[in-house]
């Protein structure tokens, strides 16, 4: 048989007093967190898993941030390169509004009369272009590859620069000596071999002639060729590089030189352009992000975000020596007309305007085609854009499920704990007597 005593009474009553209100407390922090969990302890398997879904929403959300910024870059450069495109070939209205309408215009004037006015078109649209190529999305240049900082296009002299480098750099064609690995061999100022020598000479100001029949001249009607120390006339073949088996001699009437500091400035710039044409900025926008085995990234896990303004306009030289970029192209024809202004055409005239205008379409076809991948690229951010939005809501609701609470239940199991508790207190009023101090009081 167990006695009741009144100390037993009283400590059951108070540890079941604190647990109806620690239950009072769990229960109203439920419904006010709406929350199942509210640390790892209380549902350790829910916990972990809703840390997953948490942590891949977070790298959700900032996919969807940089694909965001990423796709309104594009469509800033879009709207751009579209403007740019009405400007070199689009009809849109106007006669003088494009560079292929002038240009043609300028061919089909055989007076003269308009071509004075027809080269101030030609350029102010060329420079409208080049403006229309440093546009900005925020504080960053479009066009300027991975760095949005500094302009990219700048005219200098009416020649044009790209970050710094001019966009026409070319390395100078030299004769080369056939029998030392074809190296460029070194002369003097005055173009006679010099092993110590500060320049090279330029190919195209030189010719092959024939060894016999030079030799066969009158000393008095020969003309300058390349010599060496001795004064010996140096052996060459046909397309000028020295060979001592050559048949021909190298004719210096019209040589002209470049140092080599001048040619080694000429590579490194070509070099530079030729990197930042090819230039790339990839950015996480959901495709996978990973990296090979040798710790490079794997281009197809990441977007470029790079847009380079020479892959529009191009640069460089072709093998006329002529420019690959349109806005050098337009220069020259423009330089081409106001030369020949107010008087017929010249044959020279009208054949060299003639092929650049050949070149200015080939060149503008190019930059549709660029301006087109673009577009598409800019789709293509669009579609991510909204895959990624779905794929945010989906891990959102996933881990909802997971944390938040049914507010009908969380409402009912508050009221219940509340009302056990005040019945608790309201026991503890019938089973704790009175003592004498409660009379004092």
């Amino acid at each position: 048989m167990i006695r009741a005593t009144t100390g037993g009474v009283l400590r059951g009553y108070r540890s079941n007093l604190m647990n109806s209100f620690i239950t009072l407390n769990n229960a109203r922090k439920t419904m006010l967190t709406q929350r199942n969990f509210n640390s790892y302890a209380e549902d350790p398997a829910a916990a972990s898993k809703s840390f997953q879904l948490r942590r891949a929403r977070m790298a959700t959300q900032s996919q969807y941030n940089i694909c965001d910024d990423t796709y309104r870059k594009y469509q800033q450069g879009v709207s751009a390169l579209q403007s740019v495109n009405q400007m070199i070939a689009t009809e849109n209205g106007s006669e003088l509004a494009t560079l292929k309408d002038a240009a043609l215009r300028v061919l089909n004037d055989p007076s003269g009369d308009a071509r004075a006015a027809l080269s101030k078109t030609l350029s102010q649209i060329s420079d409208t272009i080049i403006q229309s190529m440093n546009t900005k999305y925020g504080d960053n240049f479009v066009f300027a590859g991975a760095d949005g900082q500094n302009v990219p296009f700048e005219i200098v002299d009416n020649k044009l620069y790209y970050r710094g480098i001019p966009v026409d750099a070319q390395v100078p064609k030299v004769t080369l000596d056939a029998g030392n690995n074809n190296a460029q061999y070194t002369v003097d100022a005055a173009g006679n071999i010099d092993p110590n020598g500060q320049y090279y000479i330029q190919a195209d100001s030189v010719s092959a002639i024939d060894a016999a029949e030079f030799d066969a001249m009158d000393p008095a009607d020969q003309p300058q060729v390349l010599r060496d120390a001795s004064g010996a006339a140096v052996k060459v073949d046909a397309d000028g590089n020295i060979d001592p088996n050559g048949a021909f001699y190298l004719n210096t009437t019209n040589l002209k030189t470049v140092s080599q500091e001048d040619y080694e400035t000429c590579q490194k710039d070509l070099a530079k352009l030729e990197y930042l044409a090819d230039e790339k900025y990839f950015v996480d926008i959901g495709l996978g992000f990973k990296e090979n085995i040798k710790g490079e990234l794997i281009e197809a896990s990441g977007f470029n975000a790079a847009l380079n303004g020479l892959t529009y306009l191009g640069y460089g030289v072709d093998e006329d020596g002529d420019p690959k970029n349109i806005y050098s192209i337009v220069q020259k024809l423009s330089d081409i007309a106001a030369r020949a202004q107010d008087r017929p055409w010249t044959e020279a005239d009208y054949n060299e305007f003639y092929e650049l205008t050949g070149k200015l379409e080939d060149h503008s076809s190019e930059f549709n085609t660029q301006f087109i991948n673009t577009d598409a690229s800019t789709t293509k951010l669009k579609n991510n854009l909204e895959l990624l939005e779905e794929s945010f809501y989906t891990l959102q609701e996933q881990y909802s499920e997971l944390e938040d609470v049914d507010m009908a239940d969380a409402i009912t199991s508050f009221i219940w704990a509340q009302y056990c508790y005040n019945a608790a207190l309201k026991v503890g009023n019938s089973i704790l007597s009175e003592s004498l101090i409660d009379y004092l009081n």
